[in-house]
């Protein structure tokens, strides 16, 4: 993978700009590095609410991508993802093709390596903090999901440490939150339904600890004042809260470290290893333990300014991206409408958009990835490499001129519309972590775009269908009258404009009635046709012709003398004769003309160029039923 001769680690991963994703991502990165992998992290933005199911096929194809034998090692981390089928697609390619040793983060699995966290210890050390540091009793326990194991293991590690008390944990003392932001309200009601809150409440994750806090708030009940607040995770935000937030730190940077290190460690053997994170109880000022007034407000309310002036520059980017990308036509304008944009990602260095070779297409059966991708969008250190489209094997990931020689991370997200793929975008970093931040709107945006551009193709391909038929004689495949009076008059005016010769031939069947009256009108259609092929068959470069009667015919062509017309004559007459002899019809096919041949004048008209033709082909058409001795119409 990625054509420069290093082994490759896969991380398989869900929302990325998860704290505990961005943790994993950059941890592995760094290490990957130091020890000379390259990284692929394989990863979507997984399931929101009741999304359309097509939504989530479209999601997980991502996991479809890599050559799972040629990877040099696999980690998971199956419980940031939101689509259980993924898991079970992800563990069949590994049962079938992969080699290489795989660990699986925070969620043990059969027969691989594992990195865990201790959750029968997990919430001990918060909960002596606050039970013989701050002398609390009344204590609530928010975790979450039932049945979580997660959530499970941490709510009987509180009810454990609160039985080695000896403090009761009433019914409205527990409660299943989310893992989210979401139930904060909720909670709240439910652990004062008695008329009391607890005086403190410990949640197995830093997210529900922060929503509870800002209930709270809104209910006029001080944190740490009148009620203490614990999180779990240690991500980021908390930190910079208002009361910072209490927490058990996870180490995840050292937990992505050890996943690169078993890798490594056991590339020639079979061993299987069980590793435990590491864990620290963080006080801060949401149980009291600092000062609310310490200098970590002010790096607070610093940190809440720049953030919020970012994310207003972001809605705003992304709003009008929206907006100048419903205006792309082609994949060729893509680029265009992305440059002014993509650089509000964050420290990204190269990005590149891969899609199927059948991207233009009229299939609507685009699932998974073709065996040859595209890159047709194309940023390589930050510059616009403008109108590319190059070939690639999909199982490199990437093209072979994009892919330097040291150690590559790179971060692959689906472009789909519902279960249509598109392809992927491919991301790249730049710094000491090689670790940014790719965002569910800029993906959204691009996969409307290309459906889009997909959208206006088959329309236009339906517009010209519509409109061929519209101009387009059905029975012979030249055109009608319609047709040939607006793509004639165009060339006509052309060859006055330029003084150029041009040559009108008008053309009538002889003997159509009698076919149609004695064989029947089935047989007055082949005998047409074959006069339609004849015309067809002669053609010059430039010509247009025409079916504009029951058995009139019409042709127009750019021409430098006589000699070319009497040679479009011969091969036209030769075409008849061939269908005469072999046809084994009971009738012969056969046919008048005349025809105008010149420069035109300002005082010329395609209708006058007609008339004289019409009229030297009706000659004809006396002299020929003399000739052959046959009743015409």
């Amino acid at each position: 993978m990625f054509s420069n001769g290093r082994k490759t680690i896969g991380l398989f991963i869900f929302n990325p700009h998860g704290d505990f994703q961005k943790r994993i991502c950059r941890g592995m990165a760094v290490r990957a590095e130091q020890l000379g992998y390259n990284l692929a992290i394989f990863t979507s933005f997984g399931k929101y609410g009741s999304i359309d199911r097509g939504y989530e096929i479209g999601e997980i194809m991502i996991y479809d991508l890599p050559q799972y034998d040629k990877l040099a090692g696999i980690v998971l981390a199956f419980d940031t993802f939101s689509i259980p089928e993924a898991k079970e697609r992800i563990l069949e390619h590994i049962e079938k093709s992969a080699s290489c040793p795989v660990v699986s983060l925070r969620e043990p699995l059969d027969g691989v390596n594992n990195i865990l966290i201790n959750e029968t210890v997990s919430m001990d050390g918060v909960m002596r903090h606050i039970i013989e540091h701050h002398g609390k009793k009344d204590i609530a326990m928010m975790t979450g999901q039932r049945g979580r194991e997660d959530a499970e293991a941490r709510l009987e590690c509180f009810r454990k440490t609160m039985a080695e008390y000896g403090y009761p944990v009433r019914e409205n003392r527990v409660f299943y939150g989310d893992f989210w932001r979401a139930k904060g309200p909720e909670a709240c009601d439910w652990f004062c339904q008695d008329g009391t809150y607890p005086e403190a409440i410990l949640c197995a994750n830093d997210y529900m600890a922060l929503a509870v806090i800002d209930e709270l708030s809104q209910r006029g009940i001080r944190v740490p004042e009148d009620v203490l607040v614990t999180g779990y995770d240690g991500v980021e935000e908390g930190e910079y809260y208002d009361p910072s937030l209490s927490t058990v730190c996870i180490d995840f940077m050292d937990m992505a470290s050890k996943a690169v290190d078993l890798i490594h460690r056991h590339q020639d053997d079979d061993e299987i290893e069980t590793l435990n994170a590491s864990s620290v109880v963080i006080p801060r000022a949401s149980c009291g333990c600092l000062d609310k007034n310490s200098f970590s407000v002010a790096i607070h309310k610093s940190r809440i300014h720049k953030n919020e002036a970012s994310r207003d520059n972001l809605d705003m980017q992304f709003n009008f991206l929206t907006i100048d990308l419903s205006g792309v036509r082609t994949i060729e304008e893509l680029h265009k409408g992305l440059s002014t944009y993509i650089y509000n990602i964050e420290k990204f260095q190269n990005y590149f958009i891969c899609l199927r070779d059948d991207i233009e297409g009229k299939s609507d059966d685009m699932h998974g990835y073709t065996e040859q991708m595209h890159v047709r969008v194309a940023f390589r250190d930050r510059e616009n490499l403008g109108d590319v489209d190059i070939p690639f094997d999909r199982h490199v990931l990437l093209p072979k001129e994009f892919v330097s020689e040291e150690p590559q991370c790179y971060f692959f997200i689906p472009l789909h519309y519902l279960d249509n793929s598109f392809g992927y975008e491919a991301y790249s970093f730049h710094g000491e972590e090689r670790y940014g931040k790719p965002y569910v709107r800029w993906n959204i945006s691009v996969s409307n775009a290309i459906y889009n551009i997909r959208f206006c193709i088959k329309m236009n391909d339906l517009i010209s269908e519509l409109e061929n038929m519209y101009i387009q004689d059905v029975l012979t495949g030249l055109y009608n009258r319609r047709g040939f009076e607006k793509y004639a008059r165009m060339q006509f005016s052309q060859a006055r404009a330029k003084d150029s010769t041009v040559c009108v031939i008008g053309i009538d069947m002889d003997g159509l009635k009698p076919i149609n009256d004695i064989y029947g009108h089935h047989e007055g259609d082949s005998a047409l046709r074959a006069v339609g092929y004849a015309i067809q068959e002669a053609s010059l470069l430039g010509q247009i012709g025409a079916r504009i009667g029951g058995d009139e015919f019409e042709v127009i062509f750019p021409c430098d003398n006589e000699e070319d017309v009497r040679e479009w004559i011969r091969v036209f007459e030769k075409s008849l004769d061939k269908f005469n002899k072999k046809s084994g019809k009971p009738y012969e096919v056969h046919a008048s003309w005349g025809y105008e041949l010149g420069i035109p004048t300002a005082n010329d008209t395609i209708a006058s160029y007609m008339r004289v033709a019409d009229d030297k082909m009706y000659k004809n058409k006396i002299v020929n039923k003399s000739r052959r001795k046959e009743t015409f119409r």
